[in-house]
């Protein structure tokens, strides 16, 4: 789709920032914009933990070179099936949104649910760059240990805050209301321009620069 043109100081960016339930429920923000911040730095994730996500950012200091991040190609599969595909035996709500609704029971999957995830989650929580954030809604299957840490960066942060329970299909409580934006991150991104959010099905990893995890 046509993007509007501005006028940067520095440099341009673009991040992609993805998150899923892990059962084939993605959300996908994208922010183009200006560059204030270094180009280089330290992604931060914890890979075992639960639900997936998937963070790209990258800076350049050209005119128009923020066009590298142009689908969803460069994402990779986040709801991949486990091998051995094994059943824990726990059917659980599956749903990710950006409104309360979105994931309303009624608008929930049911999903048996993999291997050691034994325990359904559901809760709430923000996807953030600069001073753009974008909130989620979700409920999916987890591990007992209940362990929701989103991808860090100096630019970015998905922070996720639920509650696990025991029982099939027992997430199905009304999800809270969001929490408030969080602060603007030091270094990261100015949000001009478009902010695009998608729920597409992403597949799998194509090349691409910057940092990633």
């Amino acid at each position: 789709m046509p993007l509007p043109n501005i006028s940067c100081p520095h440099a341009c960016s673009e991040v992609v920032m993805a998150l899923d339930t892990g059962y084939r429920t993605p959300l996908t923000a994208v922010h183009k914009g200006c560059w204030e911040g270094p180009m280089t730095g330290n992604m931060q994730s914890l890979r075992t933990a639960l639900p997936p996500d998937y963070t790209v950012v990258r800076g350049c200091a050209a005119d128009f070179c923020n066009t590298h991040l142009q689908s969803h190609d460069i994402i990779p599969d986040l709801s991949r099936a486990p091998y051995p595909q094994k059943l824990s035996g726990t059917e659980c709500y599956v749903c990710l949104g950006i409104h309360p609704e979105d994931c309303s029971v009624e608008k929930s999957r049911l999903v048996q649910c993999h291997q050691d995830q034994s325990v359904c989650y559901q809760g709430s929580g923000r996807m953030n760059t600069g001073n753009f954030s974008v909130p989620v809604y979700l409920r999916t299957c987890h591990r007992p240990s209940c362990i929701a840490v989103g991808t860090t960066s100096p630019w970015t942060d998905i922070y996720l805050h639920g509650s696990c329970c025991e029982g099939n299909l027992c997430n199905r409580d009304p999800l809270n209301v969001f929490m408030s934006a969080a602060p603007t991150l030091p270094g990261a991104p100015h949000t001009l321009g478009l902010v695009l959010v998608t729920a597409l099905l992403a597949s799998a990893l194509g090349g691409s620069l910057g940092l990633s995890t």
